[in-house]
């Protein structure tokens, strides 16, 4: 009851705010730049048949302060634990001092991506079948292009052999080759065998020969340590038979990594990469692949979702654009809108990156979008940009003023930035100079300070203000009932007899306790009635089902919503 009664006082205060909810709402998008070289706009489009929340960070490529880096999630591959290699962004993006971060290239929920990734000058990983890739050569500039491995294994003899992958799990009668950008361990493989080498030539670079001593050779089925100067060719089947029959221990073999141009680019001085697909925008025209690169077209290109893309204008800038979906807040965005898009933010060329939950955006560690699964998910790599601080009029220490430290599910408000000591006067672009934020996937709050709480948890509200930043805690309630879910699944320890879960749910799917549930079963008798959804939300019962009953049906109600199933 006490938990109803607060729940009762946080809506009566949250419909205070919701006229000027309204007064919040913007048809012009919010621009401010976030360090020099690296301007923010953000667009939401708040007509309620379709939201839609757009962020594109640009970045100056001609800027010399401004760097562009492709980073691994916790700087290696894989990781032996339960993320496998992977990372969140905003983590991503606090611990490596970077100014934005940005999600990347898809990935098998490990923190292999599935396409090319050079970080540094150094390849990581290697080009995935037809894939669109962004590039960035140490001259800065920027490309995008459809890049091929053209690998291979050159034995002291001059016999050769092609090398099918770097730093990936190889299949049983292929060479791939790790280093320690895999890991602290390179994967134990039955049926082949390992070649311990050291080299001097180290890190591997695209077009570029690398030089391998034969120290060991071992046909043990496990992983070896990679230290900075070791490198494990691995090969199984008939490519084990070829190392085994021309490769001894003290010879040196040497290994290269072609990368041929779809573009005829030159890939030897590219520094950074990452890979997505397919392209959105070529010459300043839609071109959207999508089969080509390997897409379904009714499930990925046309449907809407989460987005991340990444563009080029032609004065030379980087476009670093997500589009939040799957929430009440944004519904997201098909390939063709994506690519209509980035042509009005000014790109003339385009790619799409890994969206859906992936899709994340970072400022100094802190969340600019909103990700679909409220938390952040884990990805295997990220595009960082690097910038000076902005010059901000120095201020006392922040604080966040009029967030309570409650407040309902999709009731916005309204939030403030002021110094501790509020009897000094606010420089007149104090708030221009304001970076907006959450932690803890909690919502979203624009550029203007107007916070929308959406997922159930405890988390803050942030923001940055030069070297500055400061979080306020914040908890947010489950919003009112807006929908009853119905599953039956079966007794497994007695023949006709179903479990009965009746889950009451708010407008942005959190469960809603203390939900009083009638039922009314046809063809069967529930254990209990009536009851009340506990903390997760749900209400449970065991229905046994009359053998002789010609029609059997569940109707559960709450409120005035209502909701039927019926066992399979």
């Amino acid at each position: 009851m006490g938990g109803d009664m607060r729940t009762k006082r946080l809506i009566l205060v949250a419909a205070a705010f919701l006229a000027a909810a309204n007064s919040f709402a913007f048809a012009q998008p919010i621009v401010k730049e976030i360090a020099p070289g690296v301007v923010l706009t953000q667009d939401i489009q708040t007509d309620p048949r379709s939201p839609l929340i757009v962020n594109c960070v640009s970045v100056d490529l001609s800027n010399p302060t401004v760097q562009i880096k492709a980073a691994l999630a916790r700087d290696a591959v894989m990781a032996n634990d339960a993320t496998k290699g992977r990372e969140i962004v905003s983590n991503l993006t606090a611990r490596t001092g970077a100014t934005v971060g940005i999600n990347a290239d898809f990935f098998p929920f490990t923190g292999d991506p599935l396409g090319v990734c050079i970080v540094d000058g150094e390849l990581v990983s290697e080009p995935a079948g037809n894939r669109v890739a962004l590039a960035i050569t140490k001259q800065r500039a920027a490309f995008f292009d459809i890049p091929r491995l053209i690998a291979t294994l050159t034995t002291a003899s001059g016999a050769e052999r092609p090398v099918a992958g770097i730093n990936r799990p190889r299949t049983s009668s292929e060479i791939v080759v790790y280093t320690s950008a895999f890991g602290s361990y390179s994967i134990g493989s039955n049926g082949g065998i390992n070649l311990i080498c050291t080299s001097e030539d180290l890190p591997i670079r695209v077009n570029t020969p690398i030089r391998l001593v034969v120290k060991e050779i071992s046909r043990r089925p496990v992983s070896t340590p990679l230290p900075k100067d070791i490198v494990v060719v691995s090969a199984g089947g008939e490519a084990a038979i070829f190392l085994e029959s021309n490769i001894a221990i003290g010879d040196t073999v040497t290994v290269r990594f072609n990368i041929k141009s779809a573009n005829d680019s030159d890939w030897t001085d590219v520094v950074q990469a990452v890979g997505g697909g397919p392209w959105l925008l070529r010459d300043g025209k839609i071109w959207i692949d999508t089969v080509a690169e390997g897409f379904s077209v009714s499930g990925f290109e046309k449907a809407k979702h989460p987005r991340t893309a990444v563009g080029l204008t032609a004065d030379n800038k980087l476009l670093l654009v997500t589009v939040d979906g799957r929430q009440t807040i944004s519904a997201g965005i098909s390939l063709p809108d994506l690519a209509d898009l980035m042509k009005r933010l000014g790109a003339v060329s385009a790619i799409n990156l890994d969206g859906g939950g992936s899709t994340t955006l970072s400022v100094k560690g802190i969340l600019i979008n909103a990700p679909s699964g409220g938390v952040e998910r884990e990805i295997a790599n990220a595009i960082l940009v690097f910038a000076p601080q902005p010059e901000v009029t120095p201020v006392s220490q922040l604080v966040i003023t009029g967030l309570p430290t409650e407040i309902i599910s999709g009731m916005g408000i309204p939030v403030e930035l002021t110094t501790q000591d509020q009897t000094q006067p606010m420089p007149a672009n104090f708030h221009e100079k304001v970076i907006w934020g959450t932690r803890g996937g909690i919502g979203f709050v624009n550029q203007k300070g107007y916070f929308t709480p959406v997922k159930a948890r405890k988390g803050y509200v942030s923001a940055l203000y030069g070297s500055l930043s400061v979080d306020a805690p914040v908890e947010v309630l489950p919003g009112p009932l807006a929908k009853l879910a119905a599953e039956l699944s079966e007794e497994p320890s007695e023949a006709g007899r179903s479990i009965l879960r009746i889950t009451a749910l708010d407008a942005n799917g959190n469960p809603v306790p203390s939900k009083q549930v009638s039922l009314t079963v046809v063809g069967g008798k529930p254990d209990v009635q009536c009851g009340a959804t506990n903390d997760l939300g749900y209400f449970e019962t065991v229905i046994t089902w009359d053998p002789n009953a010609g029609q059997r049906l569940v109707v559960a109600t709450s409120d005035s919503l209502r909701t039927e199933i019926k066992p399979k």
